[in-house]
């Protein structure tokens, strides 16, 4: 049996609450969204030159929308997005999730060289030669300090200089991120979305070729980590993907107390059972590259490969579209029909 094609999505992917309200058009939002990444695939598979994936052997775990409610919940009960702003105050919750984002924010903005005493001197010649002095200090530079919030404004600003995205993006992107590491309810929301999806999918198990983009690498990662033993990985895919930054690194399931993490032992044990696609203007991707970053199994299980992506360098459809990306996809899937029986690499 040919391996089942899993895709597995970033955050704002949400359909609006009269979509969500509505199965049929629901189904027919999630099918486009699917079908998306499927034709930014098809066109790399075929530069490649295999044959575009089978729709029918696509399983694509749509977890947006339950993923934006728990948020809300959140938000509407009481709790706080981790603004910028609201450095001070608020529950223990609260306080995680703006640390976890601050934390995020500067292993950005460091990938691309960020200074803060020179930034802010630019507009304040003396406030940026104070925080200079300090900048090494993270005692001195805790929530209640006055330089905190224009070190971390500036820093949101950089990388938006840097790389074009908007400060907005950038920051609910960010959001997302704490929400999922520092919120073990929502965490477990997603997860069960995407398992529950596998299992109904393939109830006795079988081969899996798994993509995940941006969050969704996150994810991915989690789940292969809990993968049950009668499922098997031909190829792991992670493209625009944010797992090169230390703090994302240090709430990935199975990590507490390990010096780097293990690559989940679901990922093949041979040279690039995991390849990682990247852009160098995306944002969520400046942590690059992840070979050399996790505790691999065998050398070279993990492999980089940079893209150059053309409408824009987050999007997935040009991810896949790339023939260096979707080649390893490609093999992976054809394999069976053309020889008969599944490789070993164990």
């Amino acid at each position: 049996m040919a391996p089942v094609l899993l895709f597995i999505h970033g955050r704002s992917q949400a359909s609006n609450d009269e979509i969500a309200k509505n199965p049929e058009q629901l189904a027919s939002y999630v099918l486009g969204k699917k079908r998306s990444w499927l034709g930014g695939l098809a066109k790399g598979l075929i530069t490649a030159g295999h044959r575009p994936a089978d729709e029918s052997a696509v399983l694509f775990p749509f977890y947006g929308n339950v993923f934006a409610d728990a948020i809300r919940a959140y938000e509407d009960g009481g709790g706080r997005r981790p603004d910028l702003e609201s450095l001070a105050g608020g529950s223990p919750d609260d306080g995680a999730l703006v640390e976890t984002k601050a934390s995020a924010l500067l292993d950005v903005a460091g990938a691309l060289d960020f200074d803060p005493g020179r930034e802010l001197g630019y507009t304040d010649p003396k406030f940026g030669e104070l925080v200079a002095r300090r900048a090494g200090d993270e005692t001195e530079l805790g929530w209640g300090d006055a330089l905190r919030l224009p070190v971390l404004r500036s820093a949101l600003q950089f990388i938006s200089r840097k790389t074009g995205a908007p400060t907005l993006v950038i920051e609910r992107f960010l959001d997302d991120v704490a929400y999922y590491l520092q919120m073990p309810e929502m965490r477990e929301t997603v997860l069960k979305v995407v398992l529950d999806d596998l299992k109904r999918k393939l109830p006795d198990g079988g081969d899996l070729v798994v993509v995940g983009h941006s969050l969704g690498t996150i994810v991915a990662y989690d789940v292969l980590t809990r993968l049950p033993g009668t499922y098997r990985v031909r190829q792991f895919v992670t493209a625009g993907s944010p797992l090169g930054l230390p703090v994302v690194k240090r709430h990935l399931l199975g990590t507490a107390g390990r010096p780097k993490p293990a690559v989940p032992g679901a990922v093949p044990r041979r040279s690039t059972g995991w390849l990682n696609a990247y852009d160098v203007l995306d944002f969520v991707a400046l942590l690059h590259p992840l070979a050399g970053t996790f505790d691999e199994t065998v050398p070279g299980q993990v492999a980089d490969e940079r893209t150059y992506n053309a409408t824009g360098p987050h999007s997935i459809t040009d991810y896949l579209a790339d023939p260096d990306v979707a080649g390893p996809i490609g093999r992976a899937l054809e394999f069976w029909p053309t020889t008969g029986k599944a490789e070993r690499d164990d």
